[in-house]
């Protein structure tokens, strides 16, 4: 059997957890399937990867005819990556030819015409992945109407009519799949995460690590650090924000309106040993702390599942299923606009230190048996195998 994953995402750009969801996701495949092929973006071209035991292999690359636009006004950019979208597109239908694949399985991005006409090849198993499910929640309030209504709300139920398999990537825990429907929430590969060493410093670090949007809400941590510093606290705290975003600016903006240049730390993204070293020196970690911005108020972000594998404790406020109310090490905070009560996260903080003083092991361990992708891709690897199984015996 041969499975093509295909996503339109940068597999260069500062945000990579597109990138790196679909290559853990694809190791998963290639323990249970024959040949397992990755199809994705690079800033000016689409490169194919074949995926191996522990590594990808470059097969091929294919240039855009109009270099894409990542900078600039958001009109702009999104009529000038139409064209590398179709690009993209035009070279997937011919890699589909090229490597004889049996099952297509896209994560979704905007249904255009030409990727409708790709959904209709009859030989193909489709699979179509909607990393937020249903996407109504997300794409009709982040999407102008216009946008939403022309190509998301339409050029969806036609896709969805085409594909054999629909996987919703979900967080509410209270949704049901069908016969074609098939619900999972977010994993990880323990193989790429290092376990963080734990700290006794004097001092409190916390991290954030997110491509940084308004719905992360970590203007809640800064205005919680002032709100903890006016009342001249005993035990310095540090906010070290990690990675890029459109929201970047605003937060550089509220630290320096509130005086906090000393104890609020800006690093850009990091990577690799960088990112390892800077949570090794941190102590608290905080997931999405503003779904409720975009009417959300579930979760399954992969960075939860990635704090939990490398062992630091973190605060959410969003309701995350793979982390019941008795974990001991999440801290929920209201989902709400409120700021973060800095004194009650470090009360949290020691007293787990003192009742779990391996919570690093502790969380890793606990990863290892419930977040993994391997565990998480199984009913559809399951499905994918039955319905290869139907087109078998019916020919």
């Amino acid at each position: 059997m041969n499975l093509l994953y295909a996503s339109f995402s940068r597999e260069d750009s500062g945000a990579k957890g597109a990138f790196n969801k679909a290559k853990q996701q694809c190791f998963s495949f290639r323990k249970e399937i024959d040949n397992v092929y990755l199809y994705v973006s690079r800033r000016t071209k689409s490169i194919l990867y074949q995926i191996k035991n522990n590594h990808m292999e470059e097969l091929a690359s294919f240039n855009y005819r109009t270099i894409p636009i990542y900078e600039g006004s958001n009109k702009i950019r999104k009529f000038a990556n139409f064209f590398a979208y179709n690009s993209f597109l035009k070279f997937l239908d011919k890699v589909i030819d090229l490597y004889n694949i049996d099952v297509l399985y896209y994560r979704i991005s905007p249904p255009s015409i030409s990727l409708i006409k790709i959904m209709q090849k009859k030989s193909l198993i489709k699979v179509i992945e909607i990393p937020t499910y249903p996407f109504e929640n997300e794409f009709a309030k982040s999407k102008t109407t216009f946008e939403y209504n022309l190509f998301w709300k339409n050029g969806m139920k036609k896709l969805e009519g085409f594909a054999d398999v629909i996987v919703g990537v979900t967080a509410d825990n209270t949704l049901k799949g069908d016969k074609k429907i098939v619900l999972i929430n977010n994993g990880i590969r323990l193989e790429d995460i290092k376990i963080k060493n734990q700290n006794k410093n004097s001092f409190i670090n916390l991290v954030s690590i997110a491509n940084v949007a308004f719905w992360h809400g970590y203007d809640r941590i800064i205005k919680g650090l002032y709100e903890y510093y006016k009342n001249n606290p005993k035990k310095e705290v540090y906010y070290h924000c990690v990675g890029e975003g459109p929201e970047l600016e605003n937060l550089k903006s509220l630290v320096k309106e509130l005086k906090l240049e000393k104890y609020v730390i800006f690093h850009g993204t990091k990577v690799g040993e960088e990112l390892d070293k800077i949570v090794d020196e941190s102590d608290i970690a905080f997931g999405s702390l503003g779904n409720h911005r975009k009417g959300l108020y579930r979760d399954s972000a992969l960075k939860n599942r990635e704090y939990c594998a490398r062992g630091i404790p973190f605060v959410i406020a969003s309701n995350d299923q793979d982390f019941p109310k008795s974990f001991p090490y999440v801290f929920r905070i209201p989902q709400d606009d409120s700021s973060v009560d800095i004194d009650k996260v470090i009360n949290w903080y020691e007293d787990l230190s003192k009742k779990h003083p391996d919570y690093s092991l502790e969380m890793r361990k606990y990863a290892e048996e419930n977040l993994s992708w391997d565990a998480k891709m199984k009913p559809v690897i399951e499905k994918i195998k039955e319905l290869v199984n139907e087109r078998k015996s019916n020919i």
